[in-house]
């Protein structure tokens, strides 16, 4: 089945009528808009929209934040056809590059092109901001992150540590016993009970996200845990590789909220466990408490192009 998105319909049909033109590496490329917007210049970061498309199926589609690089730097990295093509586009500007695939090494081919001569590039640009805009974005969101991060004197560490030790200890040695009330189950499989229910929207993908957490195996040893560090766990929801079992409960969290995971292996580390202190087929308790959360700047979760 094809995918075809809105933005790839509407540069075909445009690109019928447009006259190809070259980039200093050689690859080809064909303007489908021109804007009057700003003019990308070295130094300024673009944000961008682009699709790698195999004939008319989309095979990744995504938004980038790069810088546009100088000529010093272009002569670094030779045959960047997406570097040639920033210098030459306003804000709002729409292009396709021809990739022939046997012009990347092995390691560059994106999977999902197999039998195909040739990549076609999209790209839209979304917004054009300069060093200073950056820089600002980047002053406004680690501003956010020293405000909400929660943080500790040793005193604290050490009696949040007891505390946390003593709620788990208690909860696994019910849950064992059977006698722990009101866990409920996802479809997944996943246990839950929440303590305390929290206030506002549950934790949601690509929000930086602070919580408190205490791991634990079903017999109540511990292996590891958030509440005797100076600060917090702090990090991007759906950014961070963690185990199904935290993906699918973190997004059930709130601001406030006290609730325990009981989380099966094979939402959990599965049957190699993770040694020294995971055995594996093991059931883990996780005891979490959501501190707070925020929206991002999306520039600030924006990676670097790959091709």
């Amino acid at each position: 089945m094809r995918i075809l998105s809105c933005l790839f319909l509407a540069l075909v049909l445009l690109s019928g009528c447009k006259k190809e033109q070259k980039l200093p590496s050689g690859y080809t490329y064909v303007v489908h808009t021109h804007s009057t917007g700003k003019a990308l210049k070295a130094g300024d970061f673009a944000y961008y929209r682009f699709q790698l498309r195999n004939g008319d199926s989309v095979v990744n589609s995504n938004f980038q934040l790069i810088q546009v690089p100088d000529s010093a730097t272009l002569k670094q990295q030779p045959q960047n056809p997406i570097f040639e093509a920033l210098l030459r586009m306003k804000n709002k500007d729409s292009i396709t590059i021809f990739v022939p695939l046997d012009t990347l090494k092995e390691e560059q081919k994106p999977e999902g092109f197999k039998g195909a001569k040739i990549m076609y590039y999209d790209m839209v640009i979304k917004d054009v901001l300069t060093t200073a805009d950056m820089q600002k974005v980047f002053t406004d969101f680690q501003k956010t992150m020293q405000d909400k991060t929660k943080k500790r004197t040793p005193e604290l560490m050490k009696s949040e540590l007891a505390r946390a030790k003593a709620f788990v200890d208690k909860t696994a040695k019910e849950y064992l016993a059977g006698t722990l009330k009101g866990i409920k189950t996802t479809a997944s499989g996943l246990k839950y009970l929440v303590h305390e229910p929290g206030t506002g929207p549950v934790f949601k993908n690509d929000d930086f996200i602070f919580v408190d957490y205490y791991g634990a195996l079903t017999d109540g040893a511990m292996f590891d845990n958030s509440f005797e560090r100076e600060a917090d766990f702090s990090f991007p929801l759906g950014k961070q590789p963690l185990i199904p079992g935290w993906m699918e409960g973190l997004q059930m969290v709130k601001k406030g909220m006290k609730v325990s995971f009981f989380i099966p292996s094979g939402l959990g580390y599965g049957p190699q466990g993770s040694p020294p202190k995971i055995p594996g087929n093991a059931e883990l308790i996780f005891y979490i408490e959501g501190n707070d959360t925020f929206t991002p700047n999306p520039y600030v979760l924006a990676g670097q192009p790959g091709m």
